[in-house]
């Protein structure tokens, strides 16, 4: 257990430390959030039409709309402009403590994926293979399906895809020597012992 541990939280540190670099020292994310004019006059306008946080389909539907009234919708939204918003009336960016969220739960991803590879996790190769498609796991999952339901933009995803391929790329190179490191010294250790009980 102990060894987990440690492993998930030198993960963690490389996983949580790739997305601050990313963020604060990368450029793959600026294209993902693009600047409009007159950003006073539409949050305004937001601020009008909106009441409560939240995230809102513009236009939208009745969730308890009948199956007639969401054809009409279909037909009357074809070729028009739409939009998904995500509003928060007001501006509270407490960066500790998203920081220590974002690093805990970057510690218990780590410690969840050293325990579904279990103890026959396999050579370095294996694991940084496996640490690999956890994070295109994530990718196609999430954000993938992002794109084909909601068509969020190849701006937004590339830089999720970039930035977990190499979190969990350092995560599996870590990970697939940490994890093998004393099953190696063990080897080495009984090969000896063999050795000199024959000699």
């Amino acid at each position: 257990m102990k060894k987990a541990i440690i492993g998930a939280l030198v993960g963690a540190i490389l996983v949580f430390g790739w997305q601050a670099i990313a963020h604060v020292a990368m450029h793959h994310h600026d294209a993902a959030y693009k600047n409009i004019p007159n950003e006073a006059n539409v949050l305004s306008a937001l601020t009008g039409a909106l009441k409560e946080e939240g995230q809102y389909l513009v236009p939208g539907i009745n969730p308890n709309a009948t199956p007639e009234e969401e054809e009409r919708y279909m037909k009357e939204s074809a070729g028009k402009p739409w939009a998904i918003i995500t509003y928060h009336p007001i501006y509270d960016n407490n960066m500790g403590m998203a920081a220590f969220r974002s690093f805990v739960t970057a510690f218990f991803c780590v410690l969840l994926f050293i325990w579904i590879i279990g103890k026959d996790h396999g050579n370095f190769s294996t694991v940084l293979l496996k640490s690999l498609g956890i994070g295109m796991f994530a990718f196609m999952f999430v954000w993938y399906n992002q794109n084909i339901w909601m068509q969020t933009p190849w701006d937004v995803i590339k830089g999720e895809l970039i930035d977990l391929l190499v979190a969990w790329g350092l995560c599996g190179l870590w990970l697939g020597w940490w994890l093998n490191r004393r099953k190696k010294t063990n080897t080495a250790y009984t090969t000896n012992a063999y050795t000199a009980k024959v000699h």
